[in-house]
């Protein structure tokens, strides 16, 4: 560790800049705790995320990452903080709020989370059936343009169960599921792990392509550096429970934060990995 750089230094939140004249602030996180028992997992969350751009968010594995996401879905109530997405209050909501912001959400998750007793036609479909109240007749096209669209032969596979898939195949199943209702925030966990580096490239690509057809707003969460930089506007570092950086991929490449530094080299010498090694 360099002597420049104390531990409190390193572990110092980045402030939020303002909010650019030409942008839009779609998702505004502060002061976010969460603990379980004496573990105090989030320690102080700041992050802005604009409409229609993608931010990735790095860590180590127990950093976080996966707690910040699950409040952003619901799965996890506010304790302390205050986290605002859109027209929404997350900590003053009520069960059909709830259900209004979740019908305008994707979500994208590390292992496709598809219903094995379902075919590829009913997994990708259930939001239109279960939400929109939509007949078969008029959820199967749509379940077709949305296959389409992450570059899936759809009329082979809408009778097949997710067994019948390949991994990367059952990724962009999940995905499609994700976007047929076109949400205005898709939030990805781990999109590219266990996949090819040729599928790993077409879920880059298809998460571009939404941003720029469709506006979507992305929230990735990844340990995929290359994926990161490939796909972010913005990258942000959460280490010890703080964001304590959150900037475009050069200026990430090119800081001297020592936890930035480590992760980007991949050394096993450096703050991510002190605590193990002293």
């Amino acid at each position: 560790m360099s002597e420049e750089w104390s531990d409190e230094a390193m572990e110092q939140a980045v402030t939020m800049p303002e909010v650019p004249a030409d942008r839009e602030l779609f998702i505004r996180i502060r002061a976010l705790h969460k603990r379980f028992g004496p573990r105090h997992i989030l320690r102080g969350i700041d992050l802005d995320v604009y409409r229609g751009e993608t931010v990735t968010i790095l860590g180590l594995s127990g950093s976080g990452k996966s707690t910040l996401m699950k409040h952003l879905t619901g799965s996890l109530r506010l304790d302390e903080g205050h986290i605002q997405v859109g027209p929404y209050d997350l900590a003053d909501m009520n069960r059909r709020t709830w259900d209004a912001y979740r019908r305008d959400m994707g979500v994208v998750f590390q292992h496709a989370a598809l219903l094995g007793s379902l075919t590829v036609e009913d997994n990708v479909g259930l939001p239109l059936l279960e939400v929109e109240r939509l007949s078969r007749s008029e959820v199967r096209p749509r379940v077709i343009e949305a296959l389409h669209r992450v570059f899936l032969p759809a009329e082979e596979i809408l009778h097949l169960s997710p067994s019948d898939l390949s991994g990367g195949m059952q990724k962009r199943v999940g995905l499609a599921r994700a976007i047929i209702r076109e949400p205005a925030l898709l939030l990805y966990d781990e999109p590219t792990t266990g996949l090819d580096p040729v599928t790993v490239s077409g879920v880059n690509e298809l998460t571009l392509e939404l941003q720029g057809r469709l506006g979507v707003t992305s929230l990735v969460i990844t340990h995929d550096l290359d994926a990161a930089f490939t796909i972010a506007d913005r990258i942000a570092m959460l280490y010890k429970g703080r964001i304590i950086a959150c900037a475009p991929p050069d200026e990430i490449r090119q800081s001297q934060h020592p936890v930035l530094q480590q992760l980007l080299s991949g050394s096993t010498t450096g703050p991510l990995t002190e605590a193990f090694t002293t």
